[in-house]
């Protein structure tokens, strides 16, 4: 059988197609020797290893997960006696870590994943996975660190920096991302915020958009403005209320001094849904090609509805906005929108999830709006795909 033809990063962090290298252990211990001024290659507990100071390495090769599988998907193997070896050494005063070594053409990325979550499993040959975008990001922005959905954290290093990285000496967060970190430590809370309170604050405001049906997303854009503004946090992002004619429509902008860049859009998703809607198709594509990458912040909340309340909250809503003048131009109607509308929310969770060319054919699918009242097809949007988050995560954070 011919190997599997899977996703590979080229030097430019192109996404290209081919089989999986084969390395032997002498290759995958002469590249990190090459690496790691210093290091020695030894045995330590049975297992092959390096030790580079008072780390050992132990190592295996990231390989495509296997058939069935998004090609998307890689991993390496962690055998038993790693686990034995981890605590040996830890009982030495020493610090275990489990490499892996990408390796496709004149591309090396080595992947540290944190043993922590792993020597707690019983299973005898266990796996620990990365993604394409985990590659890529190593090789155009560098030394990466995220945690994964099912909480495993691993750290992308590109072949350059894997000395600096493991002597502590690199930074592994994109400084865009300590906007959204200091905005979570105010936003993200056990609290359930109120549809009502939320709307009058966005009235005192003048906030646009405060009379949508779907407040949440609005209230979020309105707190995450407030904040960014208040904390002198724009030379990091800015929230774009005011779109430029002939600009891209999205929330967010990332500024570089004077210049853009990148965008991202900031979005509100219930708890549990398996997608969440996205932007135009054709303009998010055009987005990704002019700046390289683009970002979705996403914050889940849950939610509880008004109608399960007797639709109380619904008709004080509805009263509420007619109090202020608000009519759209329709008769009044205390139920309007009451079989989806939000009583209260809470936000609880919240992912950046990053587009681009490595990745934005895997994450996205077409996602059909049916047709306009005058039977014109709508322009086609995309959806994202949380099933396949780790290809495109960047950040995540949750309280509660």
């Amino acid at each position: 059988m011919s190997p599997a033809l899977v996703d590979q990063i080229g030097l430019d962090g192109r996404l290209l197609t081919g089989a999986d290298a084969l390395l032997s252990k002498r290759d995958k211990v002469r590249l990190l020797l090459d690496s790691l001024p210093g290091a020695t290659a030894e045995k330590f507990a049975g297992v092959d290893s390096v030790r580079f100071g008072d780390q050992i390495l132990f190592m295996k090769q990231v390989t495509y997960l296997g058939n069935t599988w998004p090609v998307f998907k890689k991993r390496i193997q962690i055998p038993k006696k790693w686990l034995d070896a981890h605590h040996q050494a830890l009982a030495e005063g020493l610090t275990p870590r489990f490499v892996g070594i990408y390796r496709h053409e004149d591309v090396t990325i080595f992947v540290d994943f944190d043993p922590s979550t792993y020597v707690r499993r019983k299973a005898n040959n266990s796996a620990a996975h990365v993604s394409t975008n985990d590659l890529f990001q190593a090789q155009t922005v560098g030394a990466f660190r995220r945690e994964d959905r099912n909480g495993n954290r691993l750290t992308s290093v590109p072949v350059g920096q894997l000395a600096e990285y493991l002597l502590g000496r690199t930074s592994t967060v994109q400084p865009q991302v300590e906007a959204f970190s200091r905005f979570n430590s105010e936003f993200l809370s056990h609290d359930r915020i109120e549809a009502l309170d939320a709307l009058r604050e966005m009235e005192e405001a003048k906030w646009s958009g405060r009379f949508y049906s779907e407040w949440a997303g609005v209230y979020l854009e309105y707190r995450f403005d407030q904040f960014i503004c208040e904390n002198a946090l724009t030379s990091k992002v800015k929230f774009q209320r005011m779109k430029q004619r002939g600009g891209f429509d999205f929330d967010l902008v990332f500024p570089d001094h004077d210049r853009i860049d990148f965008y991202g859009d900031l979005k509100a998703s219930s708890v549990g849904r398996p997608d969440s809607p996205g932007n135009d198709a054709a303009a998010l594509r055009r987005c990704v090609e002019a700046y390289g990458r683009f970002w979705y912040v996403i914050y889940e909340h849950e939610t509880w509805h008004g109608h399960k309340d007797q639709d109380r909250p619904t008709i004080a809503w509805n009263e509420w906005k007619r109090s202020v003048g608000y009519t759209n131009g329709k008769p009044y109607d205390p139920l309007s929108y009451a079989r989806k509308f939000k009583a209260a929310v809470r936000f609880s969770r919240m992912f950046i999830l990053e587009i681009n060319e490595a990745n934005f054919n895997m994450v996205l699918k077409d996602f059909k709006q049916g047709r306009q009242q005058s039977g014109a097809a709508r322009a086609v949007k995309v959806m994202i795909k949380k099933k396949n988050i780790d290809n495109f995560l960047i950040y995540t954070e949750s309280h509660g």
